[in-house]
């Protein structure tokens, strides 16, 4: 059992909280976390299935129709002479909270427990829903129930290969399964390695694999983070010279991040990106966990807003948690300017999420690389750019002629095409203005024009001259988006940023 929930529920108690509110569910764990705290205290429980119910036995003690939440509230709003501290435990209510009978009662409840010294009832909210409505949000305190540690994960692994009487597990197999099996609940784990003894009969490194595929799939539906592929390495980027060097040197320290803190050197919280659509922010951040060795997680913050009070803070809560659970992970925000851009305004809820994610990323000791890119370094609250959120702040400008010369050759080379040095400056000569995307696509439609001739029965070479023709009729995004781009390069001056290629402040 997690000690620091323990000890973290115990202070609820014992500094007279009057809703403790858990947010999970796997009632089965949470269950057995309670029996650990309220000992041998009275212990009701009320559940939309079973209504009354024996916390113990699990058996319903309730009396039909009559059964309701808000009776069973009412019966237990009376004081009890005989019971100097009881507990009510109510799962999965978020159904039945925004009635105003059943807000009334818990509020009341809530209020007796601060001001009647002779009313010690807590109340304790288990459900797999957040739901609070703002009339009760200042009587609850939420009970944050962590991810197995690799100590509780072990233990899992060593009772399935004891149920299984597999012997033939070797500690290489449990090294390479640990990334794997980490940022999931005791059930998910519990399922995936049922599911890997199974498959074959056995569990092992081979394993990994299908582990991953299923967390995915669970990670997918939360609905909070995407488990995205990494198939990009750095050598497929072209340009951005001082930013890949500079992840390089990140990748050495978070590969050997023991060694690396005993000599003294900090954590790496995470870099900062921010540049032209379409020059490769994106892909840098995929590179970069593959660069690491490491999950790669994605951040959508517009999934993050929920519509109750707390929910919005709730599910960003719930998302750090699982990353800091799968570490060490790269976590990836895209365009965090569309996230941020409305904090200091009227936006409470906003304003909160933001404080939250500064505070987290702050005080950040876990191995959970943060890689946020943005289109617009304008819009962005400047608590967000100074130095202790980020380690570094890099900005991509339209890439240079040897930049897009080297975005060419990959793209090329991508599809088993072929150009020579020459042809290669000159196409890269007469495409200024152009970015990665850009680049990409005038390399696809040359491909696709040589193979549509050739089933035609036209000989179409894929040259420079070919290129060029392409190129010529393409409107790159320097001219489509021409005051954008010069809005961004004056804000990358004002904002003194590093450039991603030379490595130098912008000026």
């Amino acid at each position: 059992m997690n000690k620091k929930v323990i000890s973290n529920f115990q202070k609820m108690i014992d500094v007279n909280t009057p809703i403790i509110y858990i947010n999970d569910y796997d009632f089965v764990r949470i269950d057995e976390i309670i029996v650990e705290i309220v000992g041998n205290s009275k212990v009701f429980e009320w559940n939309p299935a079973t209504g009354t119910t024996n916390f113990k036995t699990k058996e319903s003690q309730g009396l039909g129709e009559n059964d309701t939440l808000e009776q069973f509230l009412r019966d237990k709003y009376t004081v009890d002479v005989n019971l100097k501290e009881k507990f009510l435990i109510l799962k999965d209510i978020q159904e039945f909270i925004d009635e105003p009978a059943i807000k009334t009662l818990l509020q009341l409840m809530a209020q007796r427990k601060l001001y009647d010294r002779d009313y010690n009832t807590t109340i304790i909210i288990v459900s797999s829903i957040q739901k609070i409505p703002q009339e009760l949000d200042k009587y609850v305190s939420y009970l944050d129930i962590p991810f197995p540690d690799e100590e509780e994960i072990n233990r899992l692994i060593d009772e399935h290969i004891e149920v299984n009487c597999y012997d033939n597990f070797k500690d290489e197999d449990r090294k390479k399964l640990m990334p794997s099996l980490k940022g999931m609940s005791y059930f998910e784990i519990d399922r995936m390695l049922d599911m890997a003894m199974s498959s074959n009969g056995s569990l092992s490194a081979e394993d990994t694999e299908m582990i991953l595929q299923q967390k995915k799939s669970m990670v997918k539906k939360s609905g909070l983070l995407e488990l995205v592929d990494t198939p990009e390495s750095l050598d497929g980027i072209g340009g951005m010279y001082a930013l890949k060097d500079y992840l390089l040197h990140k990748s050495k320290v978070m590969s050997n991040l023991p060694k690396a803190m005993d000599f003294g050197v900090a954590v790496p919280k995470g870099v900062f990106i921010v540049g032209m659509p379409g020059c490769g922010k994106s892909l840098c951040a995929k590179a970069s966990a593959k660069l690491f060795n490491t999950p790669l997680l994605k951040l959508d913050m517009g999934s993050m807003m929920g519509k109750y009070v707390g929910e919005s803070e709730g599910n960003l809560r719930k998302a750090i948690k699982i990353a800091e659970a799968a570490a060490p992970c790269v976590l990836w925000i895209d365009e965090i300017e569309k996230a941020f851009s409305g904090v200091g305004g009227n936006n409470d809820i906003m304003t909160r999420m933001f404080g939250y994610f500064l505070s987290w990323m702050q005080d950040k000791t876990s191995s959970v690389y943060v890689i946020a890119t943005a289109n617009n370094a304008d819009k962005l609250p400047p608590e967000l750019k100074r130095k202790g959120r980020f380690d570094e702040i890099f900005c991509v400008n339209l890439p240079n002629k040897e930049e897009r010369k080297a975005i060419f050759k990959i793209h090329i080379n991508k599809k088993k095409q072929n150009l020579d040095e020459s042809s290669l400056n000159s196409v890269s000569q007469i495409t200024d203005g152009f970015n990665g995307a850009d680049i990409e696509s005038v390399v696809n439609e040359a491909v696709e024009k040589c193979f549509l001739d050739k089933l035609e029965g036209k000989d179409t070479k894929f040259d420079a001259s070919l290129l060029k023709e392409i190129a010529g009729k393409t409107i790159s995004i320097s001219k489509s988006c021409k005051k954008q781009i010069d809005d961004m390069k004056k804000a990358f001056k004002e904002n003194n940023f590093k450039d991603a290629t030379t490595g130098e402040i912008t000026t």
